[in-house]
């Protein structure tokens, strides 16, 4: 954990720093803000676009519910020195996700008014080449590949880290030492590396591979999250069952939709995943929660710990 901070601390300041430079330059070279407004398109300066509300949504709350349980904030919250150090480390992220996210859609969208890519993902990398100064244009690619790096360690350790405390020690070796740990923790590293890319190869966009893994996080985790902080009549039953069902809906969801010839094929083709499966683990969450509720003096015990 010590080692992503620092990781993430030095790639978040790169490119934090290289962005705030790169916007100004790129929208003087683009020829300022009004042939921005002339050269694209009216919709792309109004709040949604050419999406719908829904479509919005569909794009919003997975990541959303993503950022509300991911696991790797946990890990990072858990890790600090104290309670105020979490407390502000979660300020910082907020003010800095609003700051970094702004700039980088400014800059793709300035930059989209004068250069033509074949994917749009290639916007930024083809600013970086050919609207920066080779200096600052190679930074802002160092920390783009850093940033998939960072990203890509968040992903795999958390995983890695359950698995080693969860299973792996609690089940399989309770008295491994501390050096063996480590070992075998590398190795479920590298193995959930390889799952990685074999199922990035299923994907033709990175957006589409993004949404649906944070469809699954979202739906299927968020909920047993919120319900650990907020609901105190959630069993491990009901979390289970929602945990389940979220990841079920997600996947059926995803290969309904690409299989045109099933039935109802067509009706839920612009229906995004989101919204069923988030239905579903909600609702199982509750309904199992309930039929296999604590008793009153459990869920006295749990208020008072929390």
């Amino acid at each position: 954990m010590a080692s992503i901070a620092y990781l993430d601390l030095a790639i978040g300041l790169l490119v934090t720093l290289t962005i705030v430079v790169a916007v100004p330059v790129v929208l003087s070279r683009a020829g300022g803000w009004a042939h921005v407004t002339q050269a694209l398109p009216a919709t792309h300066f109004t709040a949604f676009g050419n999406l719908s509300l829904s479509g919005v949504v569909g794009l919003a709350l997975p990541t959303m519910l993503l950022l509300i349980g991911n696991q790797g904030m946990y890990q990072k919250f858990f890790s600090a020195k104290s309670e105020s150090d979490a407390r502000k480390s979660v300020i910082g992220w907020i003010i800095g996700t609003v700051i970094i996210e702004t700039l980088l859609i400014t800059l793709a969208i300035v930059a989209s008014s004068v250069l033509t890519a074949e994917h749009p993902r290639e916007i930024i990398p083809l600013a970086a080449k050919q609207l920066l100064p080779p200096w600052l244009g190679a930074i802002l690619l160092g920390g783009v590949f850093a940033k998939v790096i960072s990203t890509a360690n968040n992903y795999l350790f958390s995983p890695a880290t359950n698995l080693i405390h969860d299973v792996y020690q609690r089940f399989i070796r309770p008295d491994a030492t501390g050096a063996h740990t480590l070992v075998v923790s590398r190795i479920i590293v590298v193995l959930l590396g390889v799952f990685a890319v074999l199922q990035a190869t299923q994907f033709e966009s990175i957006l589409k591979a993004s949404l649906y893994a944070y469809t699954v996080y979202g739906a299927a985790v968020t909920p047993s999250v919120m319900a650990v902080f907020f609901w105190p009549r959630a069993t491990t039953a009901g979390a289970l069952t929602s945990i389940s069902s979220g990841t079920v809906v997600t996947v059926g969801w995803q290969i309904w939709q690409q299989h045109p010839a099933w039935p109802g094929s067509a009706v839920i083709q612009d229906v995004d995943a989101i919204f069923p499966a988030l239905f579903v683990s909600v609702v199982s969450l509750i309904l199992v929660s309930l039929a296999t509720a604590n008793s009153p003096k459990q869920l006295e015990a749990r208020w008072l710990t929390m």
